[in-house]
């Protein structure tokens, strides 16, 4: 009887098809790690866009000396201004899954903002809402 050297056909479409398995699973990986990583450079844009249009506000409290001063239309405005410039390019625009509609500036009882900024998920095709509250001084001094 002849010992037989090597492997044979089978074992060999075996081999592929765990390979093949194995690639599949790298590849979603990748998948995940993509979408994670566009997840992540959106939030961080959120981020920049809220310090954005907290500096805004900072600036309306600067013409005011009072937070208490600033008046509704003013925060409106400035709210629009801000979105405009967030959404208005679309070749360039970092938030590209920015809600705007359910986006905004508002303000609380004293002197709390709120901001709003709401994406879409590209994993889960959901919408997430990211809200930003801070507080302005209630007097601002003169130098």
């Amino acid at each position: 009887m002849k010992h037989q050297q090597g492997f044979s056909l089978i074992e060999v479409l075996i081999a592929l098809v765990v390979l093949a398995f194995g690639l599949m699973g790298v590849a979603a990986m990748q998948m995940k790690a993509l979408q994670s990583a566009t997840e992540g450079y959106q939030r961080s844009i959120a981020v920049v866009a809220a310090v954005d249009a907290q500096e805004r506000v900072w600036g309306l409290l600067e013409g005011n000396g009072n937070c208490e001063d600033i008046d509704a239309s003013a925060v409106s405005a400035l709210e629009g201004d801000w979105i405009k410039h967030w959404s208005e390019d679309t070749s360039v625009n970092p938030l590209r899954g920015a809600n705007w509609g359910n986006s905004g500036v508002s303000t609380s009882e004293g002197c709390e903002f709120t901001i709003v900024i709401a994406l879409n998920s590209v994993s889960s095709n959901s919408e997430e809402e990211y809200r930003y509250r801070f507080n302005l001084p209630n007097t601002v001094d003169a130098p």
